[in-house]
């Protein structure tokens, strides 16, 4: 008996050791069919035929072989795919102790008939802009009129987008839009109510994503929707670089423009790492004009008109780093960084002319100011992503930290002259400021994903929070005449502080029944927003609670042409700035300050789109309906000594109604056009203030590339047109510009010269008008806009990455 047991544990014995044997080894190698020559990274996966999971997973090397060892016995199958190639599949593979190698020999891979070769070519050949039915694609590096601008530059060339000149942006007429950077709130993107966009270079930036009716998935904050800037990350295998240089002049005799970048990356099978650096900077002019009547109920009026000279610099440094790293099959966990130093100066000389109501003078000064700005902002990522077995879905966990710091200095001094221009004593006023903001955002979430392929539907849950911390810290001191001393005095001394937590989850269902496909879906969100004016002691808590549903329906009557309806409530909050009650007195003819009793706008978001792709033309069209309650406007407050303050106030409603078309269109293989048009009509209804306008905004913008010399060539024009926009008070309108780059190619692609010259007629510049009854207001803003440049890039590594790769998703990306 004895003997028995010991039998039959050398029995169990080697039972385990030979199931849990992995001496196996299986070797491959591809080529390309036409050219027999062999296929880098190429992609080879070995599954289990018991459970179809991922066993192990391997890139070609450059002889295009691959070699699999440690491999338990078993019974398997295989896949290789490559991009812009037809997947083949390899069925029973077996290893065992009798067969620990197996050689699958040689594969020969052909080109998926199913894509456009030019789908597999060099970047360069992707569209600038991708219209879907829910969402557009820019894809900023195949832009020639952007080299050498900001984020700014490429938000004005996106369809239906719109900057003014203080960064404030506008989507379909609305300028309640988010922006957000890799899919996340950022300091990046401005923090207390301004926008930094103009300190981010466009060679930083790899695509921006524009959706207009979004999900329950995403934040349903900003009436028109939301904004994605994905900055560039490796996506090829290998060693990559690339170097670009752009130097340049405005008007060829002053304001000096350069701009670079440099990037490195690295990837294989087990990780990706990569690191890129972008400078910038600008020497220009900002110019502006104001000519303010107003009416007194004696019938007497007063006028007041200022003309302002002054110079802007704006220069930074842009730097991004990060890796990724393949843990396992379906596991990555990501690391990334990202910041950026900015430096904006602004000088500015100007005089100021009062009359009486017969066009007499009454009073004449002069004021100058300087304002140099120092800001600093760093985001720090970590990201997780498991995918489930047999691609069922994906668990992510995402946590962001985003720090800004900005630092403004004024130094302001004012004059008196006599009506002959002579000088009226010393100095009238001589102040000096200092205002360091903070912005600090915590960003937390996980998103779960689960496919259900039998019924062709899709579970999708999620939680996020997001805590916001701003501050803002004040001094002002003015010259004493009789002392000569500085002292602190009462115009701009505060501390503000700003608190705001948002916590949320989400769940969303849809399906897809033949050509009909539906999504419904709900976020339920907590908010808290403390409005602390430390000064005062005066500290206010909002309290929300609300919820967000959404639904989308489409219907495709083929793969490519569909419908789709949809619609999704969303909130749009008071930022920090719009409830600070402290006063700005930089320009004390022109005020500002915000407004703390400030309450949340709701929108009620209506979108019935249709899109048409045809070989040579593709239509995407969108007609549109918003209800807004609680509207946050910005007016001007005027008073008897003829300043003037602009703050914020909610009224009772609006109703916006619009139509979107774009027409991307592709007569020959070398000629590339995209057409689109925005028009809406908008109204406003507030019995509280009287601020009842209704009317049209619309603009028109056109892109060309014509290609020549075997493709290695290209011309690019772009053009814009802005209607005048209607605001609660009077218009707006951001003049529209026509610029001409181009781009010549070498050496298959991996060095090219270029040219750009940006608003060629010297006509871009921004306009606002407002009409009351006893008010008339004209203002004019001017800066650099016409600005000549010569740029270089040189790419070093692999070039070639497919098209279908570089579409929405992807770090950063929105998956709709």
């Amino acid at each position: 008996m004895k003997n028995l047991y010991i039998v039959a544990l050398l029995f169990i014995g080697i039972s385990s050791i030979s199931f849990g044997q992995k001496d196996g080894i299986l070797t491959g190698r591809i080529v390309d069919k036409l050219s027999d020559k062999p296929m880098e990274y190429v992609s080879f996966r070995l599954f289990s035929v018991k459970d179809s999971s991922v066993v192990a997973g391997i890139f070609t090397d450059p002889d295009g072989r691959f070699n699999l060892e440690q491999l338990a016995y078993g019974n398997f199958y295989g896949k290789l795919t490559f991009s812009g190639y037809e997947t083949i599949s390899i069925n029973d593979i077996k290893i065992s102790a009798s067969i620990k190698s197996v050689n699958l020999g040689t594969y020969k891979m052909i080109i998926d008939k199913a894509i456009d070769f030019e789908e597999v070519k060099v970047v360069g050949q992707l569209d600038v802009l991708k219209a879907g039915i829910d969402k557009k694609i820019y894809n900023v590096g195949e832009d020639l009129s952007v080299k050498g601008g900001t984020a700014n530059d490429v938000l004005n060339n996106i369809p239906s987008v719109e900057v003014d000149q203080d960064g404030r942006i506008m989507l379909r007429g609305d300028g309640t839009v988010t922006v957000l950077i890799d899919g996340r709130p950022s300091s990046l993107s401005g923090g207390n109510g301004k926008s930094l966009l103009d300190a981010l270079p466009a060679g930083s930036i790899e695509r921006i994503e524009v959706v207009t009716n979004p999900s329950a998935k995403y934040d349903p904050d900003g009436t028109s929707g939301i904004i994605n800037i994905v900055l560039k990350k490796n996506k090829l295998k290998g060693f990559n670089g690339m170097l670009t240089a752009n130097v340049g002049s405005g008007n060829l005799n002053g304001g000096n423009v350069a701009d670079g970048s440099f990037s490195l990356s690295y990837r294989n099978g087990r990780f990706n790492a990569y690191g890129s650096y972008s400078g910038r900077y600008m020497a220009g002019y900002r110019n502006n004009y104001s000519s303010l009547e107003q009416t007194f109920s004696d019938n007497s009026s007063l006028k007041i008109v200022q003309n302002r000279l002054g110079t802007d610099l704006n220069a930074g440094h842009t730097f991004r780093v990060g890796s990724d790293f393949y843990l396992k099959p379906r596991h990555v966990i990501g690391f990334s960084a990202t910041g950026s130093i900015g430096q904006r100066d602004r000088t500015g000389d100007q005089w100021n002319t009062s009359y009486d109501g017969d066009g007499n003078v009454i009073s004449f000064w002069n004021r100058t100011s300087y304002d140099p700005t120092n800001q600093e902002n760093f985001d720090l990522n970590v990201n997780y992503k498991f995918d489930l077995k047999d691609d069922k879905g994906s668990f992510i966990i995402d946590a962001n930290q985003s720090l800004g710091k900005e630092e403004i200095e004024g130094y302001y001094e004012q004059t008196d002259y006599n009506l002959d221009s002579t000088l009226i004593g010393s100095y009238l006023l001589d102040q000096q400021l200092l205002n360091t903001e903070k912005n600090n955002v915590t960003t937390v979430q996980s998103d779960f994903t689960y496919l259900l392929p039998k019924k062709k539907a899709r579970i999708e849950t999620g939680l996020k929070a997001i805590v916001r911390q701003q501050g803002v810290d004040t001094y002002s001191e003015s010259l004493n005449q009789s002392t000569q001393e500085y002292a602190e005095d009462t115009l701009a001394n505060f501390i503000y502080q700003y608190d705001e937590q948002i916590y949320s989850a989400y769940g969303i269902f849809g399906q897809e029944l033949g050509k009909f496909k539906y999504q419904a879906g709900v976020r339920l969100e907590q908010s808290y927003q403390i409005p602390n004016l430390i000064s005062d002691t005066i500290r206010i808590v909002n309290d929300f609670f609300n919820f967000f549903p959404s639904a989308h329906i489409r219907y495709a009557f083929t793969p490519k042409s569909e419908v789709s309806l949809s619609y999704s409530r969303r909130i749009n909050r008071a930022g920090s700035s719009n409830l600070n009650p402290f006063t700005n007195y930089s320009d004390p003819y022109n005020l500002q300050r915000g407004n703390p009793n400030l309450q949340p706008e709701y929108i009620d978001s209506y979108d019935l789109g249709y899109t048409n792709e045809r070989k040579k033309v593709t239509l995407t069209t969108s007609i549109f309906y918003r209800y807004t309650t609680g509207v946050i406007t910005r007016i001007k407050e005027f008073y008897a000594d003829n300043t003037s303050a602009v703050t914020y106030a909610n009224i009772d409603k609006s109703y916006s109604f619009g139509t979107e078309m774009i027409f991307i269109v592709k007569p020959t293989t070398w000629w590339r056009n995209s057409i689109s048009g925005n028009a809406n009509y908008i109204q406003y209804d507030d019995n509280t203030n009287s601020f009842n306008r209704s009317g049209f905004n619309w603009n028109l913008k056109y892109s060309g590339t014509f290609d020549f010399w075997k493709k290695t060539a290209s011309i690019q024009i772009n053009g814009t047109y802005n209607a005048p926009r209607i605001t609660v008070q009077g218009t707006a309108r951001r003049r529209g510009a026509l610029d001409i780059s181009g781009e010549k190619k070498f050496k298959d692609g991996m060095f090219s010269v270029g040219f750009r010259v940006s608003d060629i007629f010297n006509r871009q510049g921004f306009e606002m008008q407002v009409n009351q009854p006893t008010i008339r207001q004209d203002v004019e803003f001017k800066w650099l806009t016409r600005k000549y440049f010569v740029t270089f890039t040189y790419k070093f590594g692999k070039l070639e990455i497919s098209k279908k790769n570089q579409g929405g998703g992807g770090e950063g990306g929105f998956d709709m």
